[in-house]
């Protein structure tokens, strides 16, 4: 049977294709290529410091923590403890580590691979620094162990954002703050499909288990080349919305929130086109500009917001 949904979709996406560069450490895929995968100890290592000093050199040029939490003093940093929720291959936690003189240091995230390039890497820079592998549901830290958690650009990956936000309050020591940034499902810019497609709002047109399965489509028709990002299936899993977003929304964060007493510190409401590279350029300014009053606002926000942006309070 024709699937029409699923063909028009694959059409359009087509028409507008983008894929990733081999041998881009901005990529958590990076140690999926054969590149990685073929390389000898030595050459592993070196593809592992060189992943971890990308992100440290770009939180240096443009820090998430200062971009999207300015309110928080950074001298309140000083000798606490901090946890990076998501924290890939380190480069970002050792240069918290370096600017803002945090005392413990602790990063997780899900793949073995991330947290030795990470350690490497602490080894390097010759900084004290703590890595784990797990899962952001289940914590593998002692209640009331940290001062601070950071997590940006995660929570619309995890498997339940609920249980991710209760295992943060628990953790929190009372007192303790949690940085957290990530864009909610119907931001037109952030359907993670860039793999795929240049073309956004996609998931504004066509349900998720068709844009997976014409993202499929398309992978296996790029044959060996797209190996390292294909998707393994055409199905969606239970907990996803689109390939690797779980659909979270400004409204369901809210009710989230309000399963436990966070206190809320401040809010950022920047609206879309304040991050990544189009930012800078004239004309998005001006639509940036145009946008600040619809990302003010009820349900508008779900569009226009840039991300969902919170500094919670543990009581």
């Amino acid at each position: 049977m024709l699937d029409l949904p699923k063909t028009a979709a694959k059409t359009l996406m087509k028409a507008f294709p983008s894929a990733p560069a081999p041998g881009d450490f901005s990529l958590q895929e990076v140690f999926d290529q054969p590149a990685y995968l073929t390389a000898d100890r030595a050459e592993r290592a070196d593809i592992q410091l060189r992943s971890a000093r990308f992100r440290y050199e770009l939180e240096a040029t443009m820090s998430w923590v200062e971009k999207w939490f300015s309110d928080v003093p950074v001298a309140s940093f000083r000798g606490a403890s901090v946890l990076d929720l998501g924290c890939f291959t380190g480069g970002r936690l050792i240069h918290w580590k370096e600017r803002y003189g945090f005392g413990r240091v602790c990063g997780i995230d899900i793949r073995e691979v991330y947290a030795e390039a990470a350690a490497r890497f602490a080894e390097e820079r010759g900084v004290e620094a703590e890595f784990a592998t797990g899962f952001a549901e289940a914590l593998p830290y002692e209640d009331d162990s940290f001062d601070f958690i950071v997590s940006t650009d995660v929570l619309e990956h995890v498997n339940d954002v609920a249980a991710t936000m209760a295992e943060c309050f628990r953790v929190l020591k009372p007192g303790g703050r949690l940085l957290v940034v990530f864009p909610q499902y119907f931001q037109p810019l952030e359907a993670h499909l860039t793999f795929t497609t240049r073309l956004p709002a996609l998931h504004w047109l066509f349900s998720g288990p068709t844009l997976a399965r014409a993202v499929h489509e398309i992978h296996a028709e790029r044959g060996e080349a797209a190996s390292w990002y294909a998707l393994s299936s055409p199905d969606l899993p239970a907990t996803r919305r689109l390939p690797s977003l779980n659909g979270i929304t400004v409204r369901r964060f809210r009710r989230i929130l309000r399963a436990h007493p966070w206190e809320v510190v401040s809010r950022n409401r920047a609206p879309i086109l304040t991050s990544g590279r189009r930012a800078s350029k004239p004309v998005f300014r001006a639509l940036r500009l145009a946008f600040t009053i619809p990302a003010r606002l009820p349900v508008l926000e779900e569009l226009f917001l840039d991300r969902i942006s919170f500094v919670l309070r543990k009581p």
